[in-house]
């Protein structure tokens, strides 16, 4: 599949994220200011969930339509664990 620049944007973000964790995972190592660790772990949480809402707005129409059944149900179950856990 060719990269576009949304597909970019997307690993862009996920880099960010994968900086964020590795953060996260030195200050929980040394020990730091637990409020530190919890702003982390909320920044970390919400970069996230928007990667995933941008994901699915820019690649789930296409997605499905490629997708048997049974995977489209698995989807479904997905999204819906995504979404309720919002």
């Amino acid at each position: 599949m060719k990269s576009t620049s949304r597909q970019n944007t997307i690993v862009q973000r996920l880099n960010i994220i994968r900086g964020q964790v590795i953060g996260l995972a030195r200050l929980i190592e040394e020990n730091q200011d637990c409020n530190k660790v919890t702003e982390q772990f909320y920044a970390i949480n919400l970069a996230l969930k928007k990667a995933v809402e941008k994901y699915l707005k820019d690649n789930l129409a296409v997605c499905l339509k490629s997708l048997n059944s049974k995977q489209k149900q698995s989807i479904n179950f997905l999204l819906e664990e995504i979404i309720k856990n919002k």
